[in-house]
């Protein structure tokens, strides 16, 4: 498994690096409205009657974009990881990101160490990464993406010239597939395939909630975003799905037993993270965020 120092990049490390600025600003505590980023399930009646063979479809997709686990076990880098999804779930808050271009930029992240390694002690290369890869999910997805000096870090600063290499870097290693189907796609279809309310804003804003709590806790490499998606779905109706009751409801699916045992396993995941975020206080990240003006702006603006 190749490492992120390779010969045939036509760059380095070294000259990503920025040194570290211990300027401190406060962080942001406002939480992102979900809601405000629900209009694609309500607008595009095509969603909420789609049916098995465009289902079929899109699974049929995803197929291309399954790859292996994340090439790393080390603890440190873990965390870095964990740190950096924390960091790009913040810039969502801070810029009012779609749900869509969050969860890509995690894909993206995933995706990556699953083709490359960083080097331990190279804290600064996750972060980095984590830049580039919310970088280009914002310019995929977003109407108006940030200024590339607009993204906060603290105690690095990285040069646009630095994250456009990174970018490029991602690109290279995803071989330019960056238009990855996400969970949001089948929600609709799942809530009308398990007989649930599919103009529920309520149930979709409780199922991306779900989707965003195991972001940090698992690699989504694990599961398909059509099992995660329906699982989602299954944990934000309320109801204790059983193993019974999870084969009753997806025999109005057409697709494969192996499908089943995902999504039971992806909804005991998001279950028991959901107990766990009763339990346990969210422990501040070194990697917090800081919010600068260009942030505030953006929020008026929009």
């Amino acid at each position: 498994m190749p490492s992120m120092n390779f010969s045939d990049c036509p760059f380095s490390l070294s000259s990503l690096f920025c040194p570290e600025d211990g300027t401190h600003i406060a962080a942001d505590d406002e939480e992102d409205d979900e809601l405000s980023n629900l209009n694609i399930f309500f607008t595009d009646s095509s969603l909420s009657q789609a049916d098995d063979e465009y289902i079929g479809t899109l699974v049929s997709k995803e197929s291309s974009f399954l790859c292996d686990d994340l090439c790393t076990s080390e603890t440190s880098l873990l965390r870095d990881r964990s740190e950096s999804v924390r960091w790009i779930l913040k810039m969502k808050s801070c810029f009012r990101f779609s749900s869509q271009t969050a969860y890509l930029a995690v894909t993206y992240m995933n995706r990556f160490f699953a083709r490359r390694t960083i080097d331990e002690g190279k804290n600064w290369a996750t972060k980095l990464l984590s830049v580039a890869c919310l970088s280009l999910a914002a310019k995929l997805e977003e109407c108006s993406p940030p200024l590339l000096s607009e993204y906060c870090l603290e105690d690095y600063w990285f040069t646009s010239e630095s994250i456009m290499r990174m970018e490029l870097l991602v690109l290279d290693t995803l071989e330019w597939k960056l238009n990855s189907v996400t969970p949001f796609a089948y929600l609709c279809y799942f809530a009308s395939k398990f007989n649930f309310d599919h103009c529920s804003k309520d149930l979709f804003s409780k199922a991306i909630s779900f989707i965003f709590d195991i972001l940090q806790a698992m690699n989504l490499m694990d599961y398909r975003p059509s099992a995660i998606a329906a699982a989602a779905i299954l944990a934000a109706s309320g109801d204790e799905v059983t193993e019974k009751l999870l084969k009753s409801k997806m025999r109005s699916v057409s697709l494969s037993e192996s499908f089943e045992e995902q999504v039971f396993s992806c909804y005991n995941a998001m279950i028991q993270e959901s107990i766990k975020k009763e339990k346990i206080r969210p422990i501040k990240s070194s990697f917090s965020v800081h919010v600068s003006e260009n942030c505030s702006k953006r929020r008026k603006m929009n």
